[in-house]
């Protein structure tokens, strides 16, 4: 049986934490193009969680209107998106970027909470698109900051 509690236990974990490492990046290094090898910034990294959360929300709202059909994704099409992700976070401003960062959190949670079922696909976006995916993101920022102040 799933737990759907513990689910939401652990993304909001590892929400508090990802925010923990965003909070630590001052606003001088918070564009600085250095977090990845690929010259993401922060602020690219947070853009990205953004699209992910928002994509995960939209999925689970057709799971939830009984439209949902499992996108063919791989690992080119997930490159594709995380590109074309990074290209509109490196013009945006970060204001703008940190309110579609607690957005789409907010509307991924949500649209998690009104699913009357759970089944595999529900639990794979919510836990890819959350935890699993914040998790690889606080490594990045953990290097990135090292032991330096924000």
């Amino acid at each position: 049986m799933i737990d759907r509690a513990d689910l939401l236990r652990r993304e909001q974990e590892g929400w508090r934490a990802l925010c923990e490492q965003f909070d630590r990046v001052g606003p001088a290094r918070f564009e600085e193009p250095t977090l990845t090898p690929d010259g993401w910034s922060p602020k690219d990294a947070m853009f990205h969680v953004a699209g992910w959360m928002a994509d995960c929300a939209e999925q689970l709202d057709r799971m939830r209107a009984g439209s949902f059909e499992e996108p063919e994704e791989t690992r080119e099409s997930i490159e594709r998106q995380n590109l074309a992700w990074f290209e509109v976070s490196r013009a945006m401003d970060p204001d703008d970027v940190r309110s579609a960062f607690e957005t789409a959190r907010r509307d991924m949670v949500a649209a998690f909470e009104a699913l009357q079922d759970l089944d595999g696909p529900a639990v794979e976006w919510f836990e890819e698109s959350g935890a699993l995916h914040y998790a690889k993101h606080i490594g990045d920022l953990r290097g990135f900051l090292g032991g330096s102040d924000p």
